[in-house]
């Protein structure tokens, strides 16, 4: 697939610095996408920029930005006039882990905004252009924790629920537009997520260029796609077993992960 001819120059990825978003970077870059990049982490923009530049003619634009402050739009706006970006990567979020009353609230309440507030800011800024041009594509990370409640995950699970339910009803709407949708969901994944949430990636890790790859290879074929066999099987039992069941197992399981992510 030739990206730049189905839905534009450039591609704007958030959470830029590393993990998934990171992983977008080099492969975009390396199908012929110029890219917009945004983190809070300078030096590694910087830095991924210098090696992506290395290896393949392409522009970048960096963007330090904290996408949880005010006016974020016009912030962007300013490093990127009359760049039209055909591709939206709303990948920047993280995750906590712990009983829901022993977190910190003033931490889930700005988890919410990072992973549900700004990606609504962020699609429906830059979708519209898409829908005018018809062409264009958004991609939502959400998390295989969207798909069932996840026990000392609550708040974070409830925030990729949002994302999933965003992108796949965008689906519809979107597709008598041109422009693809779609809502990635990854497992257990190698990424600094881990360290930020304090749990382990669990017995069927994947890597961020799995994902990436598992992305772009649905996009423009349907609305979600779960990353990884062992998700895709562990997931179809959940929706067999009973609720009561599947939370009891999923809870026993996240236990154990965030026991040995703490230690």
């Amino acid at each position: 697939m030739n990206l730049k001819n189905k839905y534009g120059d450039y591609a704007l990825i958030t959470g830029a610095s590393s993990g998934i978003g990171e992983s977008f970077a080099r492969r975009l870059a390396e199908l012929g996408m110029n890219l917009v990049l945004i983190a809070r982490r300078k030096e590694r923009l910087d830095n991924l920029k210098r090696e992506i530049q290395s290896k393949y003619n392409v522009d970048i634009i960096n963007i330090e930005l904290d996408l949880t402050e005010e006016n974020i739009i016009e912030k962007i706006s300013k490093h990127i006039e009359n760049i039209e970006i055909g591709i939206l990567v709303n990948n920047a979020g993280y995750g906590s882990t712990g009983y829901f009353h022993s977190n910190n609230p003033k931490n889930e309440a700005q988890m919410v905004k990072l992973n549900c507030v700004v990606p609504t800011i962020l699609t429906h800024h830059f979708i519209r252009p898409m829908v005018e041009k018809r062409k264009g594509a958004v991609i939502f990370l959400g998390s295989v924790v969207a798909v069932q409640p996840t026990p000392l995950m609550s708040t974070y699970s409830a925030t990729k629920v949002f994302n999933a339910y965003l992108g796949e009803s965008l689906w519809y709407e979107m597709k008598r537009y041109n422009v693809d949708v779609l809502n990635v969901n990854p497992g257990g994944t190698v990424t600094e997520f881990q360290r930020v949430a304090n749990v382990t990636t669990g017995p069927f890790a994947r890597r961020p260029e799995q994902v990436v790859e598992t992305a772009l290879n649905a996009l423009g074929k349907k609305p979600s796609v779960i990353d990884g066999f062992p998700n895709k099987t562990t997931l179809l039992l959940s929706k067999i077993l009973p609720k009561k069941l599947v939370l009891n197992l999923t809870g026993k399981v996240v236990e154990t992960i965030y026991k040995k992510g703490n230690s």
